[in-house]
């Protein structure tokens, strides 16, 4: 484990001895603590229940808490979802931290779970109190690179490490042994500023013993006939609202339901804003989730996309009817916002009645989809050129577990459609090949321009997409003709899309006359001089170079002062060593 932990004051380590759900209800959190609950975290004991009472006894302990008090709790997905739902009433949701954790078992035909949920609640509703925080640079075995490209950014990142996220793969606790300090040492840094003093650190698995779930939810509703059978067409788009078109589609007829629905966080689309009011937005959820529920076919997955804290009402309504199979945590960092960036998504996974074997663990995948269910070994970096090199070496591959950190979010317009919010195609292949056979058929009631089903039709698969906007309906249409026709519907194009996924005006395309690498370290050098960020007027002033470069290459003036707000970072870790060991050794001969 790696992190450093700028301005913070460790807070101390206090273990605490809590040994029935009657203790925890009595214990009273004051405002300088931050609690940290070890509870069984194996996940593959997924789903496993938290006794009632022991939920209570967490509900009570958050009616008594200070308003100052942050709580995190480390448990099993399932239970996790669960105990924020028994303590929701009396805490603010901050965090799901997906853990990675040593986990090595997994049922024959079973994605294997390799993650723990890391929940951080506060009783106040302010923004999360907590250290800048950054985790350590990963190198490539091979070719001695960082794990991830920083391209021509690397003068605008700090020299130990990137922020912190919301999924941690860099530490590995054991479920079955020592109490996982190395959790507890990085909330204690995390949490080191005031008001607090103390991490209570309390380790219930033996206490709060679980029992693994049989939820045996059957099939919804009654056979609801189409005029014309899902079976005589094998691929079928369709405009509309998706409840209506729901209606219209037979039980029990579906393979595999796929939904990325709009996530109610007032992003502009085509024409409407998602701005529903909360309770109407998770009654409308409620109701396409359980029309999925009644057309998905017994022992087939609905799987459903969303933000953690949105996953979990999913999680509350799906948990009722159907039956939990996975919470596939997909690191997805869009935009690196907050100091704790928000990169991970919840593929939120439940079966009708008792799951099948996955389909595409079976042995019987063709090669192409197999090599969808591997993934890159987390020590590798993903560069083309390293990958290539490598493969005539060593075995990089591994098998996909319920921790997706491989896949990437589209970030250039090349690969972009007029959509504000497309999944990488890469994604929907994963699932359509984890969850699916060949020939099978499944649905996507927010189809937008038709990523899902463009990859079904890849894969061999029928599909119905729903969608309500015609404008996106009509793009999954041509791209949709466009692979008939035998080309690339995913292919790099040279137009520039008008929806944007963030809030971020875009820049004109342009030529550069001095690149922009160039402008920001020169910023970087009037900062040294000035011992501060400058000013505009003071970049006019002091520069090399006209302040219209300044104005017009860059998004804002917090871009132009990126590289004078940190220290830069070494790629190479050879490189870094001999720099390190330059540094240390200049400090030797000073100090003589």
């Amino acid at each position: 484990m790696a992190h450093l932990s700028e301005n913070s004051t460790r807070l101390k380590i206090a273990r605490m001895e809590i040994e029935s759900p009657a203790r925890l209800s009595s214990v009273a959190a004051s405002g300088d603590e931050t609690w940290f609950f070890a509870c069984p975290f194996d996940p593959a004991q997924d789903p496993s229940t938290i006794p009632n009472a022991w939920e209570s006894a967490f509900e009570d302990f958050a009616k008594r808490a200070s308003p100052q008090t942050t709580v995190a709790i480390l448990t099993t997905p399932y239970a996790a979802a669960k105990l924020y739902l028994a303590m929701e009433g009396h805490v603010y949701f901050k965090l799901w931290i997906a853990v990675k954790v040593a986990s090595d078992s997994s049922g024959l035909g079973e994605l294997r779970r390799q993650h723990a949920a890391l929940l951080i609640l506060t009783r106040y509703k302010e923004s999360l109190r907590h250290t800048k925080t950054r985790i350590g640079y990963t190198y490539c075995p091979f070719c001695e690179r960082t794990t991830k490209d920083y391209g021509g950014k690397k003068h605008t990142y700090h020299e130990y490490g990137t922020l912190l996220s919301d999924v941690w793969r860099d530490v590995c606790p054991d479920p079955h042994g020592v109490f996982p300090d190395e959790i507890a040492e990085r909330l204690a840094d995390v949490f080191g500023t005031e008001p607090f003093r103390k991490l209570c650190c309390v380790d219930l698995r033996r206490a709060m013993k679980t029992d693994r779930r049989d939820n045996d939810a059957g099939s919804l509703g009654r056979t609801m006939k189409c005029s014309q059978s899902a079976a005589d067409e094998p691929h079928i788009l369709r405009t509309g609202d998706c409840l209506e078109l729901l209606a219209d589609v037979e039980s029990d007829s579906v393979d595999f339901c796929f939904a990325d629905p709009p996530y109610n966080l007032k992003k502009k689309y085509e024409n409407w804003h998602d701005t529903l009011e909360i309770q109407t937005y998770f009654e409308w959820c409620d109701r396409w989730l359980s029309e999925l529920a009644r057309v998905v076919k017994p022992g087939c997955t609905v799987a459903v996309l969303n933000i953690p804290l949105w996953a979990i009402r999913h999680f509350a309504h799906l948990d009722k009817i159907l039956r939990f199979q996975y919470w596939t945590a997909w690191e997805g960092l869009s935009l690196p916002v907050r100091m704790i960036m928000p990169a991970h998504y919840a593929i939120l996974c439940f079966s009708k009645g008792g799951a099948r074997a996955l389909p595409g663990l079976q042995g019987q995948a063709p090669p192409e989809e197999r090599e969808e269910l591997l993934s890159m070994k987390e020590s590798y970096c993903l560069r083309e050129t390293c990958i290539r090199s490598r493969q005539l070496h060593e075995n990089d591959r591994t098998p996909i577990t319920d921790l997706w950190w491989d896949i990437h979010r589209l970030k250039h317009n090349c690969h972009r459609v007029d959509h504000p919010c497309q999944l990488p195609p890469s994604l929907m292949r994963r699932l359509i090949a984890l969850f699916t056979y060949p020939g099978e058929r499944l649905l996507d009631p927010f189809n937008g321009v038709g990523t899902t089903t463009l990859c079904a039709e890849q894969l061999g698969r029928r599909f119905i997409g729903m969608e309500l906007s015609k404008y996106y309906h009509d793009i999954a249409e041509r791209r949709h003709a466009e692979l008939r026709r035998g080309e690339n519907p995913f292919r790099k194009t040279n137009a520039t899309p008008k929806a944007k996924n963030s809030r971020v005006a875009r820049l004109k395309k342009q030529t550069y006359a001095v690149p922009k690498k160039v402008l920001q370290m020169d910023v970087k050098r009037i900062a040294r001089e000035l011992g501060r960020l400058p000013t505009r007027p003071e970049v006019e002033r002091l520069s090399k170079y006209p302040i219209e470069y300044f104005d017009e290459y860059f998004i804002s003036w917090g871009e132009v002062c990126a590289a004078a707000r940190t220290t830069g970072m070494i790629e190479v870790k050879r490189a870094k060593e001999q720099t390190k060991s330059v540094r240390q050794l200049t400090l030797f001969s000073d100090d003589n």
